[in-house]
C-alpha cells in the first residue's frame, strides 16, 4: 500500500546528519571564499584594483572582498547544506530503519521486511537482513513444529503407560528422532552471551 502523505521529518539521525551538514557547510564556505579570492585576484575588477593601488595589506583586501561577495558565499553555503541534507537523508534513513529492525528482532518480532526508498543507500544490507530474518523465521517455525510433535508424543506416551496399550519404546524412539532434528537446527547456530 502506498502512502498518500510525504515525510516531513528531514533529520532522522540528527547527530549523524548534523555533523555531515556542518562539515559540508564549512567546506562550501571555505571553497566559496577561496574561489572568490582567486576570481577577484585574477580579474581586473574594481575591488582588486582599488585594493592594490591603495597600498592595503592582503588581509584588508580579503576583508573587502568578503564584504563584496558575502551574499554569494552564504548562499553557496546554504545551497550546499541543503544538498548535503538530502544526501545524508539517503544514508541516515536506512541506518535508522536498520536500528529499528534489529531492535524488533531482539524482541523476537520477525514479521517484517525492510523496504528502502528508491534512492536510499544500503539496499544490499537490507536484502541480507531480510534473508537472515527469513532463515531465522523458517528455523523457528521448524522448531515449533518439532516441539509440538514432542509434546504430542509425550501426551501419547502417558496414555500408553497408563492404559498399558501400545509401544512405549516406539514413542520414545520417535521422540528421540524429533529431538535430534531439533538439536540439529539449534546446533547450526553459535551463540556466546556476554
Amino acid at each position: 500500500m502506498e502512502r498518500k502523505w510525504k515525510r516531513r521529518n528531514y533529520f532522522i539521525k540528527r547527530e549523524f546528519q548534523g555533523r555531515y551538514i556542518l562539515s559540508l557547510f564549512a567546506l562550501v564556505i571555505i571553497g566559496s571564499i577561496l574561489l572568490t579570492a582567486i576570481f577577484t585576484f585574477c580579474s581586473e575588477l574594481r575591488v582588486t584594483m582599488n585594493c592594490f593601488s591603495s597600498g592595503k595589506t592582503p588581509s584588508l583586501c580579503l576583508a573587502e572582498m568578503l564584504r563584496t561577495y558575502w551574499m554569494s558565499i552564504i548562499s553557496g553555503g546554504i545551497i550546499g547544506a541543503v544538498i548535503w541534507a538530502v544526501l545524508t537523508h539517503r544514508v541516515a534513513g536506512p541506518l535508522y530503519r536498520f536500528e529499528r529492525t534489529i531492535d524488533k528482532m531482539a524482541l523476537g518480532d520477525l514479521d517484517f521486511n525492510i523496504k528502502l526508498r528508491k534512492h536510499d543507500e544500503g539496499k544490499d544490507l537490507a536484502e541480507a537482513v531480510n534473508r537472515l530474518k527469513n532463515i531465522l523465521a523458517s528455523n523457528i517455525d521448524s522448531m515449533r513444529e518439532l516441539s509440538d510433535e514432542i509434546d504430542s508424543n509425550l501426551k501419547r506416551s502417558s496414555v500408553v503407560i497408563l492404559d498399558g496399550q501400545g509401544d512405549v519404546q516406539a514413542l520414545i524412539n520417535q521422540t528421540r528422532t524429533i529431538n535430534g532434528q531439533l538439536k540439529q537446527i539449534l546446533d547450526s547456530y553459535t551463540a556466546h552471551h556476554e
